[in-house]
Parts: structure tokens; C-alpha cells; sequence
């Protein structure tokens, strides 16, 4: 099953809005540059008329749109670095958390949502482009988007390294017998499961290297859709205490959909494992900028 055909995933981040925003990454400072500096080209060839002033407009100013933006991180960023934004989220929740950091935000399944003519530099899709059906996505990116526009996507992935990844993942896969990993980013989207479990086994963040690396998935979509993709990968060394690791975990879909009771003992085990200061880990994040 592809991720978007998942509902119950895809609609259970309401519930944790807070939560998600409080402990959900940000992306690494030098993702969102490549993403400003991609949306900032040719933007002098776009008319001034092709998206309705929000109030807020800064002249030249790169115009993204971001598709599930969530409670707007990756949003708040691109903004904070000079983009004007127009946010488009289908969970209320979600988007009033984003709309209290005062962005533009639009409620709506970007399916569904009326883009009333204007066009963009770039879209955007932090996190979330797993959730839409790409056959019905990637062609209404491509009316949205001005000539020369860029389509970019982006996936934080953050893993405990250390012998430590080893014990996580092992309680991760007695609740998780169906394959459903505790995360999802540019590693866990990636193919085959024996693959998957290559990585998971690896203990390591150099043994995980070891590993041949597997296209995204994303990369076929877009090419069938007549994008030109090209994916970059940003590391940074991250610590985590242990409250602030299991609050974000216990973030994402495949927590979230578990029996409560179970979601419970899942934590108090991983907790367990977890040294009183915390654990390090990696983010190996994910950015995919497409043209039309």
C-alpha cells in the first residue's frame, strides 16, 4: 500500500498538533538555502500580477506555495529567509497552529484546493508529499507553477546512532510487526525491504553508509511526470534528551495509529533503553528539486 492510500495515517497528526510542532525538526539551515536559491532563479521573469498581494509582500521576493505544510516549520523557515508564502494544509489544527506564527495559510487537501489563477516560483512539500496520489499531485503542481518554476521536496531523517539504534530498533520491531517503521523520511521511503533492513541492522552511521544506495521512490514519480529531479542529502550531528526524542517519535503516523495501550508500553520500553542524558543521532535529510 502506498503511503497516501493510508487515510488513517495520513489524517492522524490533528490529534499531537502541538506536540508535532514543539518537537518535529526543523530542516538544516543549508537545505533551506538550496531551496532559495532554486526559487529565487528567473523570479524577475514572472509578472507581479501572478499571486494576489497577502499583506506582507516584500518586492522580488522568491513566491513559494507549501503543500501540507503542517503546523508550518518548513514554512516559517522559507519565510524567515526572505520567501513570501502561502501555506495550504487540509488538518484546522494543523493550520492554526500555523496561522498563529501569522502565515498565509489556506484550509484545504491540495486535491481540492482553488489556486484561482496565481502561480508560483517554487512549491514546496516538507514532509508531506508521501501523503498526496503523485497521478493526481504532480499535474496540478505543473499549472501552478510560472515557466521556469521548481518543484522541491524535502524529508527530514533522523536516526540514533550508536549501538543504540540497535536496541531502539529492536523494540520498534516487536510493535511493529508489519513493517511500519517508527519514521518516515528519505532512508525509510527507500526500496526494498531487504534494503530497509540492511539499514536498520547497521548499528552504525558508517556501517550505514556501507550500504549501496537506493533511489527514492519520488525520483520515478516525477519522471514519469515530465519533472526533471535531482536529490541532495544534508547532514547534521544532532542531541536529543530522552523526553525530547520519545515526544518526537511518538509523532509520527505509525505511532499514532497504534492500539494506545500498546503505543504506551512501546514508549515506556523505548524509554528504558534511553540513557538519563539523552542519545545522539543524525539527520540525513532529504531535499529533491524537480523542474517542469
Amino acid at each position: 500500500m502506498e503511503y497516501f492510500e493510508n487515510r488513517e495515517r495520513a489524517e492522524s497528526f490533528g490529534e499531537v498538533a502541538q506536540d508535532y510542532d514543539v518537537f518535529r525538526p526543523k530542516y538544516p539551515s543549508a537545505l533551506v538555502t538550496a531551496i532559495m536559491q532554486a526559487a529565487a532563479v528567473g523570479t524577475g521573469s514572472r509578472t507581479d500580477a501572478s499571486l494576489p498581494s497577502t499583506g506582507d509582500r516584500t518586492s522580488g521576493a522568491p513566491r513559494i506555495l507549501d503543500v501540507g505544510s503542517g503546523t508550518g516549520i518548513l514554512a516559517s523557515q522559507l519565510r524567515s529567509a526572505g520567501a513570501e508564502i502561502l501555506a495550504v494544509e487540509p488538518d484546522p489544527a494543523m493550520a492554526a497552529i500555523a496561522q498563529a506564527k501569522g502565515l498565509d495559510v489556506e484550509v484545504s487537501a491540495f486535491e481540492n484546493w482553488d489556486p484561482q489563477g496565481r502561480t508560483f516560483d517554487l512549491v514546496s512539500f516538507g514532509q508531506s508529499f508521501h501523503w498526496l496520489d503523485p497521478l493526481a499531485a504532480l499535474p496540478k503542481v505543473r499549472t501552478v507553477l510560472r515557466p521556469g518554476g521548481i518543484l522541491a521536496l524535502a524529508w527530514n531523517d533522523i536516526e540514533s546512532i550508536s549501538e543504540l539504534k540497535t536496541r531502539l530498533d529492536a523494540v520498534i520491531a516487536r510493535f511493529h510487526a508489519d513493517g511500519r517503521t517508527a519514521s518516515l523520511g528519505s532512508r525509510a521511503s527507500r526500496g526494498t525491504e531487504a534494503s530497509q533492513e540492511a539499514r536498520a541492522g547497521s548499528g552504525t552511521a558508517e556501517s550505514t553508509r556501507e550500504v549501496e544506495p537506493v533511489e527514492h521512490p519520488a525520483l520515478t514519480k516525477l519522471q514519469d511526470a515530465g519533472f526533471t529531479p535531482n536529490e541532495t542529502t544534508f547532514v547534521e550531528d544532532l542531541h536529543y534528551s530522552k523526553h525530547d526524542w520519545l515526544s518526537m517519535v511518538f509523532t509520527y503516523s505509525a505511532q499514532l495509529t497504534m492500539d494506545p495501550v500498546k503505543r504506551a508500553v512501546m514508549r515506556e520500553e523505548m524509554s528504558a533503553e534511553i540513557p538519563d542524558d539523552g542519545l545522539d543521532a543524525r539527520n540525513e535529510a532529504l531535499l529533491v528539486l524537480a523542474g517542469a
